[in-house]
């Protein structure tokens, strides 16, 4: 069986619809828990490289929701290189209405660098520097 884009985009964008005022709050949810299910699996984590190795795994190997997932982290910044996102394309659908977007990734990003490295994560931005699928995700670490 194939994994399709074009199922997998209009099931993101119509369940964020279907949540309506509540898209915001689950998409927390939703992100807290990838985070949590990595991170029961993932053991101990003794410097920032090693998050961002495994980190890195959990979302190329396990969650498989892009072609290509690169992490860096290390004392002050993190990052996420995503390209060839489906949940992006998804969200193109939510925008092009109108409508806020949700990426439960960026949630999963911040909560896993909190409940694995102890650390504040203030988000720096997003960056979309190509085609719909591809963005940069920044954090600051504090």
């Amino acid at each position: 069986m194939t994994t399709s884009l074009n199922f997998f985009k209009q099931y993101h964008s119509t369940v964020i619809k279907a949540l309506g005022d509540d898209a915001k709050k689950m998409n927390a949810k939703v992100g807290s828990i990838m985070a949590d299910n990595w991170a029961e699996k993932a053991g101990a984590i003794n410097n920032n490289a090693e998050f961002a190795k495994s980190f890195e795994n959990y979302l190329k190997n396990q969650l498989e929701f892009a072609k290509q997932v690169k992490v860096d982290c290390d004392d002050k910044n993190y990052t996420l290189d995503i390209k060839g996102c489906a949940i992006c394309h998804g969200n193109e659908i939510l925008r092009k209405e109108g409508m806020a977007t949700a990426c439960p990734i960026m949630q999963a990003a911040k909560y896993a660098a909190v409940r694995k490295l102890g650390k504040d994560v203030i988000t720096k931005g997003v960056e979309k520097p190509g085609p719909v699928g591809e963005c940069i995700m920044r954090f600051e670490l504090a």
